[in-house]
């Protein structure tokens, strides 16, 4: 059984706000359980894990098998980037409770609160929407913790094409989650985040759940100017350039993929086929949407 990888596709930072977002299984990247009799790196991040209090707390988990399996050399095989937002813990914790869990919950809610506890081992404070995106392998929309499958409308006018662009850096989601609820803290930042940017998001989702492609890339251009000009820690400086070029010409936009800061950008073309320089210089790995 292989693991994919999520991309959160809309909703970065502003799903701390209450609004919604929309994550999707991304099967290009994903992990998968192995055996090797060889000193494998990661089996040591594994142990720690099988014996960390944080598993010990599920009751449902068999901890203890897992800490058995590793210790004879069981390993988790992934070619997830880390540190690039595609929720290679998500995807290990997945792993983990879909082979040690009995019962399994079913409860999309329920799910999402046990995957937050464990993947707080790795992060401090997990949503939990990482592990349950790879376990569920569906797109699933979220909004307060209430979390349901989304349910797509047949394209009435042509998608966007959507690609992930490698930044070439590794982040970290930490100190930019921070830096922005400190930010949002400021009176004057917050009202701009409520009167420009939310209206907007809000209204992305619903054209693009709806279908509507075409209506869809307005909102999509505000968000991506928006994050331009106000999310600036989270675009990495040789980008920015690039990225205004991209708004001036309308062909294409830029957003930042998760917590930004490196890792991958999205890359929104208005035609799947012409990704234009800005993606096909960096390389360029496109979504099926």
């Amino acid at each position: 059984m292989r693991y994919p990888a999520k991309v959160l596709l809309f909703g970065e930072y502003v799903v701390l706000l209450g609004a919604r977002a929309l994550t999707l299984p991304f099967e290009r990247f994903g992990g998968e359980w192995a055996w090797s009799a060889d000193d494998d790196p990661l089996r040591e991040a594994l142990r720690a894990f099988a014996h960390s209090e944080t598993l010990a707390q599920i009751a449902e988990l068999d901890a203890e098998a897992f800490q058995r399996d590793v210790a004879q050399g069981l390993t988790f095989r992934s070619d997830i980037p880390v540190g690039y937002g595609l929720g290679s813990s998500g995807a290990l914790c997945a792993a983990v409770y879909d082979r040690y869990a009995q019962p399994k919950a079913t409860d999309l809610t329920t799910l999402q609160q046990i995957f937050a506890h464990m993947e707080n081992h790795f992060h401090g404070k997990s949503s939990g929407l990482d592990p349950l995106t790879s376990y569920i392998r569906r797109p699933l929309l979220t909004q307060q913790g209430q979390t349901r499958l989304f349910e797509q409308q047949p394209w009435q006018t042509p998608p966007p094409g959507v690609f992930l662009l490698d930044t070439g850096q590794a982040r970290q989601t930490g100190p930019l989650v921070q830096g922005f609820l400190e930010k949002i803290r400021q009176n004057d930042f917050r009202v701009l985040l409520e009167r420009d940017l939310l209206p907007a998001h809000e209204a992305l989702i619903s054209a693009w759940q709806a279908g509507q492609g075409e209506a869809a890339w307005p909102y999509l251009r505000r968000v991506s100017a928006f994050q331009l000009e106000h999310f600036q820690p989270m675009i990495p400086e040789p980008w920015r350039q690039p990225w205004a070029e991209a708004l001036a010409a309308e062909e294409i936009l830029l957003k930042i993929c998760g917590a930004g800061g490196g890792g991958f950008l999205l890359l929104f073309s208005r035609d799947k086929e012409k990704k234009t320089a800005a993606g096909t210089a960096a390389g360029s790995i496109q979504l099926p949407i």
